[in-house]
């Protein structure tokens, strides 16, 4: 029985490592290719939908964090942006939040994997929105005068396209079930 366990638990630090280097891939080539186009609005869906599949192929905490770890790692070092030092912290706190919704609160009442991947989802980006908006206000970055729309926007915007990235996750979860660590 424990050899399945860490056959399960291998395959699921593996599984984490792809689909961090995927977002991080993505992110670093949308970021050269169209970031002055989409300014990041395409990341916002290709990052819940990874975090959905991985939540969806994945059994146990600590899965999540991981990938919000390695991929804010990554990505503060390698974005091309002048303003990058707010990756790391707010993707940590994405993976950690998304990990608490999907794998702490499992009871009978909280509901199918569905409705927990769509309120981690929300909880999650409205989360690393906070961090990454609180992080360029606390640096003078926002006009004082328009701080209240940037935060409503910014927040708004976050939570409504990671949703749209939880829908298609979950709909990618369904066609990938058969790829869940044994």
């Amino acid at each position: 029985m424990k050899t399945l366990k860490t056959k399960s638990n291998t395959q699921s630090i593996a599984l984490t490592a792809i689909l961090a280097a995927v977002y991080v891939a993505y992110a670093f080539l949308s970021s050269y290719l169209v970031g002055s186009i989409t300014h990041g609005i395409d990341n916002f869906i290709i990052r819940s939908l990874l975090f959905v599949v991985l939540a969806g192929l994945t059994t146990g905490f600590g899965y999540s964090t991981m990938m919000g770890g390695i991929s804010g790692l990554i990505l503060e070092f390698t974005v091309p942006s002048p303003v990058r030092f707010y990756l790391l912290p707010s993707l940590l706190a994405y993976g950690l939040i998304f990990d608490i919704a999907m794998n702490i609160v499992k009871s009978p009442e909280s509901g199918s994997f569905t409705i927990r991947a769509i309120m981690g989802t929300f909880f999650a980006s409205m989360t690393m929105s906070v961090v990454a908006l609180a992080v360029f206000t606390l640096v003078g970055f926002f006009p004082q005068q328009i701080i209240l729309i940037i935060w409503t926007f910014g927040v708004i915007r976050d939570v409504v396209l990671g949703i749209l990235g939880a829908v298609i996750g979950l709909l990618m979860v369904r066609q990938l079930k058969h790829l869940r660590p044994q």
